[in-house]
């Protein structure tokens, strides 16, 4: 590679690739440093002939450099890879349905990339005590039955969480990413249902993998109803609230990946960013160790670092920025999940239901050992995607989100663990008999900051670090809006129009 470049980015996620690509459409010169084989960051895909070839150490090495762990397996990680159970599988990182079936903003940086990355949609349900609710997309006046007779029963508009926050001006909506859902809720009276109000908490849940209806930010999801809902709705579109890309996450990378090295990026893989150099309070380059084993010192005079913003200081001295930087940086905290993966050979339940996202408000009760009862949603990811699991097999993919402290907590993870194969038998009777295979992976920081009342939405850290000229920051721990993926592709396009010194029109 080239000794000199206009920018440096740290890390080919999501945020980070966003942001490349945008600045190489501009005709900068840009270099993208991946320190692992493949581009994705936490949103890639391992085939599971990967892991029967290079062995479970390998998995959990792969895992561990993610901010995963391998919680358990059944059978044993090891009789897994020897009986190579899991071929013909893609298995994401962790769980990475793709949020409104990539009509987001991943979807509006492909558009303007002139990309296709094939998402096969999805819609959602509840389980709530046992009672499965077929829940509508956003839009569609037509609630379930069951939904409907509660909601016209109590007088409760059960819309009315969502699309107060349409229309409404950016000093408004940065108010309200001080409050919680359930303040929200409680106000337009959507708390007097528990039917009704476990509804929307799942959704806010599934955005923001925040289990406490107390923490997540209303906020963070109104964005989602002014910015992403709008232009949708007048082009006609249907709204699915989720979806899988075809053959695994990672297609979404290679994309763009592949885009910006065709207008003439640079992207080094088993490139590993040890540090930032800074000279009289601006960034200089970056010091790298290649695959080889040599360093090398990479000139830029911006670096785009997708690094969690509370662990720059890693390869930046924190003395580079204000106090009051590095105090509110370091206080940030993301969110993890458990995300189970269930390999089968038949399907134990309805298919219109493994058709559909299907959430229920608890799967563990809080009990006073967890910060909240624990959510949980799931689905069969082969019936929406039939490439993920060889011909005749079915894949079932879920998440139940855990705090950070909790998913360090191995007895509490192992609560959870054993607590979802009993809760889907008690609701597909059979389903034990179905499983070949189970793996639980458990992220204890999917969400890199976590979308609370604390630190959501223009809460989070500007993409211009403060105090140091030439440092920019991308990825879901930086200033970006919308839910999971597309947080990630928000904070990179924030990012590129922040380096650029313009709108770039996709925001």
């Amino acid at each position: 590679m080239d000794a000199k470049y206009d920018v440096v980015v740290i890390g080919a996620g999501i945020g980070g690739l966003s942001a490349a690509a945008l600045l190489a459409k501009d005709g900068l010169k840009v270099a993208v440093l991946e320190r692992e084989d493949r581009v994705g960051g936490r949103a890639l895909s391992i085939g599971g002939s990967e892991i029967s070839d290079n062995g479970a150490d390998w998995y959990r090495k792969m895992l561990g450099r993610h901010y995963c762990y391998l919680a358990d397996s059944d059978p044993g990680i090891d009789e897994i890879v020897e009986k190579r159970v899991l071929d013909g599988y893609t298995i994401d990182l962790g769980y990475h349905g793709v949020p409104v079936a990539g009509r987001g903003y991943l979807g509006r940086l492909l558009d303007h990339l002139g990309l296709e990355v094939a998402v096969h949609p999805c819609d959602t349900g509840l389980y709530n005590d046992g009672v499965y609710y077929e829940e509508p997309r956003l839009g569609e006046p037509r609630l379930d039955d069951k939904l409907y007779r509660i909601c016209k029963e109590k007088g409760i508009n059960y819309w009315s969480w969502i699309t107060e926050g349409i229309g409404k001006s950016d000093e408004w909506l940065e108010e309200m990413d001080k409050v919680s859902l359930w303040e929200h809720c409680e106000r337009l009276g959507l708390t007097e249902d528990p039917v009704v109000f476990n509804s929307i908490r799942c959704i806010g849940t599934l955005f923001s993998t925040i289990n406490s209806p107390l923490d997540i930010s209303a906020g963070e999801l109104f964005r989602f109803a002014n910015d992403i809902a709008p232009p949708l709705l007048a082009a006609g579109e249907e709204i699915h609230v989720g979806g899988f890309a075809e053959g695994g996450i990672i297609n979404w990378s290679r994309a763009v990946a592949d885009w910006f090295q065709s207008a003439g990026g640079t992207l080094v893989l088993g490139a590993d960013v040890k540090s930032v150099r800074v000279e009289a309070g601006a960034v200089m380059g970056v010091e790298v160790a290649l695959t080889g084993g040599e360093t090398e010192f990479i000139q830029a005079a911006k670096v785009v670092s997708t690094i969690p913003v509370q662990e720059t200081f890693g390869v930046v001295d924190p003395s580079a920025f204000p106090g009051d930087f590095v105090e509110q940086a370091r206080s940030l905290y993301g969110y993890g999940s458990l995300a189970p993966y269930f390999g089968l050979n038949g399907l134990p339940m309805p298919r219109d239901e493994a058709e559909r996202l299907l959430k229920t408000p608890v799967v563990v009760p809080s009990d006073g050992l967890f910060d909240y009862d624990v959510y949980m949603c799931w689905n069969v990811q082969s019936v929406t995607d039939p490439r993920c699991a060889p011909p005749g097999k079915h894949l079932l993919t879920a998440y139940l989100p855990l705090t950070e402290e909790e998913s360090r907590d191995r007895e509490k993870v192992m609560t959870v663990v054993r607590a979802v194969p009993e809760f889907l038998e008690r609701t597909y009777p059979g389903f034990k008999d179905a499983v070949d295979w189970a793996l639980y992976p458990m992220c204890w920081k999917l969400e890199g900051v976590a979308k609370s009342v604390s630190q959501a939405g223009t809460l989070k850290p500007e993409v211009k670090a403060p105090g140091l000229e030439g440092l920019y920051f991308s990825g879901d721990t930086a200033r970006g809006f919308g839910v999971a993926m597309d947080c990630a592709c928000s904070a990179g396009i924030n990012c590129a129009a922040a380096i650029l010194g313009r709108a770039i029109g996709i925001e």
